[in-house]
């Protein structure tokens, strides 16, 4: 299980959907799917609210889901200088934009 923690001030999006259960899932407030643009993953959020399992498949209709962007939003940051946990993050890189414009 891979258990991340959420990214603080990322701008909340809605994501393209694998079927009509898991869309009705993220746009529930109540529920716990997170869904995170910045790194393109799907999760479950955790009781402590600012954490998630990484999902890697859909739990409705089992659809492998696309691959998380992760590790190359964090490459992406640190060849520009940035330390995510020192730094202010530019805003592109709180949200989809900076992989979805690439």
């Amino acid at each position: 299980m891979n258990i991340v923690m959420m990214l603080k001030n990322e701008k909340l999006s809605t994501p393209d959907c694998c079927c009509s259960d898991m869309e009705e899932a993220v746009k529930d407030s109540e529920h716990p799917l997170y869904y995170s643009g910045a790194y393109q993953e799907f999760g479950m959020q955790l009781a402590g609210q600012f954490e998630y399992s990484v999902l890697n498949y859909c739990n409705w209709c089992g659809i492998k889901l696309p691959e998380s962007r992760r590790d190359e939003w964090f490459e992406k940051l640190e060849q520009q200088g940035i330390e995510p946990w020192e730094h202010d993050i530019p805003i592109h890189f709180l949200s989809s934009a900076w992989w979805s414009n690439a």
